[in-house]
């Protein structure tokens, strides 16, 4: 029985009306337990039905539905699920919220709380937000996507890249969230640096981050060669963004913005950052 039979069966007990729509899940409920009567594109559920139903949920799930709502489970760890139920996936909130990816630059430190760690390499330190009382990195590296922050070290970077001082923070997916690294980045008040997708997406989100001091990328001019490089230029991914960012990337204040986006418009393609790992290419630090 899972979130959405859960929700649909307790809307149905707390309601006063025993004519319910027919639809895809009450559909499969019937089917399934065959507990009230199809009329039609409708299903009877009488007070007994009602009852029935809640039974058959404190059976399979341990959950009295007189006593919880199944809402209830969405502000919930799993954790806390368990005190109410017996299957602990029924919890809303993410087992990685307001959770980090970081690092340091290969051979550095990462410094945070007052204390110095130093990781294997391809390595992170996995930590909750509010778990970071200091840092003692002079600025913010966000890394867009995760195989070049996992691979960071195998990165060749001009020797200025060292003197920002990094902590280098994974911008996010499915599992850490983007929304937690912005309320890094405004917890810190540390300029922001971001090695990202040079495509229109990419620049847009960049450009968005409070303290945005730049981006870390190839030399314009190698830049250019990759845009001209059939291989490389990735016209489909350029297509697919434009029309979400075109106004943002065409009002940019950024003159770093600007540049890259004039690419961008002239060869009508994006270039995907995993290329950096591939070759003898160096990255530098390009100022707002």
């Amino acid at each position: 029985m899972n979130k959405t039979w859960l929700a649909v069966i307790g809307r149905a007990i707390d309601s006063g009306q025993e004519l319910f729509p027919l639809n895809q899940t009450w559909q499969a409920i019937h089917q399934e337990y065959n507990i009230g009567l199809t009329q039609a594109k409708k299903l009877l559920l009488t007070h007994h039905d009602k009852q029935e139903l809640r039974e058959l949920v404190r059976k399979i799930t341990h959950i009295d539905l007189h006593e919880v709502s199944p809402g209830e489970f969405a502000g919930m760890q799993r954790e806390q699920v368990l005190t109410l139920a017996i299957n602990e996936k029924l919890a809303g909130q993410s087992v990685k919220k307001n959770r980090l990816a970081l690092k340091s630059l290969l051979g550095r430190a990462l410094k945070l709380n007052g204390e110095y760690y130093r990781l294997p390499e391809n390595s992170h330190c996995d930590m909750a937000l509010e778990s970071i009382v200091g840092v003692e990195h002079q600025s913010i590296w966000i890394v867009e996507n995760y195989r070049c922050f996992d691979q960071l070290g195998a990165i060749k970077l001009d020797e200025s890249a060292a003197l920002t001082e990094p902590l280098v923070v994974f911008r996010g997916d499915h599992v850490y969230q983007a929304d937690t690294v912005l309320n890094l980045i405004e917890k810190l008040q540390l300029p922001v640096w971001v090695m990202g997708d040079i495509d229109p997406k990419g620049l847009s989100i960049a450009q968005s981050y409070p303290n945005f001091a730049g981006l870390i990328a190839p030399d314009m001019a190698v830049l250019e060669s990759y845009f001209n490089d059939p291989g490389k230029a990735n016209h489909k991914l350029y297509e697919k963004q434009l029309a979400g960012c075109h106004k943002a990337l065409s009002d940019t204040r950024y003159s770093i913005i600007q540049a890259c986006w004039q690419l961008m418009e002239l060869h009508q393609a994006g270039i995907v950052q995993e290329h950096w790992l591939v070759g003898n290419l160096l990255l530098q630090m390009h100022p707002a």
